[in-house]
């Protein structure tokens, strides 16, 4: 089992990689390093272009069933993202087939070393942990960065993301995960100083929601205001989006009385 790092430790647009034997790989977004790679599986943790942009290293893909058709289809990843032909800023790989449709709880085997499927909703509908050997957790997007959880697509949930950081947070304890791996950012070792970093995640979206309602309550617009970006990249258009969709799922998730954007 090896941890393949992107660039800056898988930094967007890349994202870490893990190696099971030589057989299996989770999430394909690491960059140049995979282009000699071969392997006979890939796992998507879900759909976004950071984890799938590499899936042609292997020989067959899995991935959640309710993620697949947007790792399949460039109608259905546009949809998801609500942007129109904006989407194609997102785009420089090909989409391809998904020859496995993955289920909560299901166990996978390669080379003996056992994955169990951990279905974690939130950052999309059909996004997966994957537990290896039970004492390795790779997290995908449940990323542990300071920049916290981001639901930006249309398909994301706060709710469910919340509820999947404090199941995973569950069962971190339960079998005492010593080994994290995140999508982006460094691998976290030891159980307490997991559990630490998934509450401090969480804790995120709770001091958002504040911020959110805090400007509201003044009769401003939250969007553009630093809670989410502290800066608006460019395209402007796309990140003004993104935070008009995270700041409309806070409203959904947690509403208070009614406020016009």
């Amino acid at each position: 089992m090896k941890v393949i790092k992107g660039p800056n430790s898988g930094r967007y647009p890349h994202s870490n990689s893990l190696l099971i034997g030589k057989s299996c790989l989770i999430d394909t977004g690491a960059g140049e390093i995979l282009r000699n790679l071969k392997v006979e599986w890939i796992l998507n943790t879900h759909w976004h272009e950071d984890h799938i942009s590499g899936n042609k290293v292997g020989k067959r893909v899995a991935a959640h069933f309710l993620d697949a058709e947007a790792i399949e289809n460039y109608e259905e990843f546009r949809k998801r993202y609500g942007l129109g032909d904006l989407v194609n800023i997102f785009i420089n790989f090909e989409f391809g087939k998904v020859d496995r449709l993955l289920e909560n709880g299901e166990e996978l085997e390669f080379e003996g070393i056992k994955v169990e499927v951990l279905h974690t909703p939130g950052h999309s509908a059909g996004h997966c942990c994957f537990i290896v050997n039970d004492d390795t957790l790779f997290l995908g997007d449940i990323d542990l960065t300071s920049f916290g959880p981001w639901y930006g697509c249309l398909d994301c949930d706060v709710g469910e993301f919340l509820n999947s950081i404090e199941k995973v947070k569950k069962l971190v304890e339960s079998l005492e995960i010593k080994i994290a791996v995140p999508s982006h950012g460094e691998i976290v070792y030891s159980t307490p100083e997991i559990v630490r970093r998934l509450e401090e995640y969480k804790n995120k979206i709770y001091e958002r929601d504040r911020k959110i309602w805090n400007y509201l309550s003044r009769g401003e617009s939250p969007i553009g205001q630093g809670i989410f970006y502290k800066r608006i990249l460019e395209p402007r258009e796309v990140f003004l989006h993104f935070e008009k969709i995270m700041v409309e799922k806070h409203l959904t998730t947690f509403p208070r009385e009614s406020c016009p954007l």
